[in-house]
């Protein structure tokens, strides 16, 4: 019986994001995102979701097409690949519309004062600082979830605006303001 599979599709590019507000809760290994069931949460619950519109493509093997191995016949890998990207991330900039505090105005990139978990489809999900991520001119990911890591100073709510860069096939900037 034989049953032949692939080839898979081993890379994908970004053409778009879907974003979402989210509440998060975290517990000691792992954490959930849920929907926000009232308009306001506190500054540690807050989660700004944006999941990646892909097209998916298979890059192409630079052996020559007329190699050939004598002991096997047929080779067969019916799992598929993980899928990854060519595409870097260059920068994310984060706004918020009031001083998020004396430090930062509403006209300074706030983006220092947050986190970012990020799946990969190799690693799953991983989380570290905002810079230290983008300090590591990252490959785009299948999903960004930015995660604020300092309270306002005020009690008053935010809008944020997030302007997203990228060295991309299509897609090189993708700006989106929270309500």
């Amino acid at each position: 019986f034989e049953d032949e599979c692939g080839p898979f599709d081993n890379r994908f590019n970004v053409i778009d994001f879907k974003t979402e507000l989210k509440k998060i809760t975290f517990s000691e290994s792992d954490f959930s995102l849920n929907s926000l069931e009232t308009d306001s949460v506190t500054f540690d619950e807050l989660a700004l979701q944006m999941l990646a519109v892909t097209e998916s493509y298979q890059a192409h093997s630079r052996i020559h097409p007329k190699l050939t191995f004598p002991f096997s016949s047929r080779a067969y890998a019916c799992s598929p690949p993980n899928i990854t990207s060519d595409e870097t991330i260059t920068d994310i900039q984060i706004f918020s519309d009031n001083n998020y505090s004396n430090e930062f105005s509403s006209t300074d990139d706030i983006s220092q004062l947050f986190d970012v978990i990020v799946y990969y489809d190799r690693n799953g999900y991983q989380r570290f600082s905002l810079n230290e991520f983008l300090s590591s001119k990252p490959e785009t990911p299948l999903e960004i979830i930015l995660v604020l890591r300092t309270p306002p100073e005020s009690s008053q709510s935010f809008q944020f605006t997030i302007k997203y860069f990228q060295d991309g096939l299509e897609l090189n900037q993708f700006e989106f303001t929270t309500s």
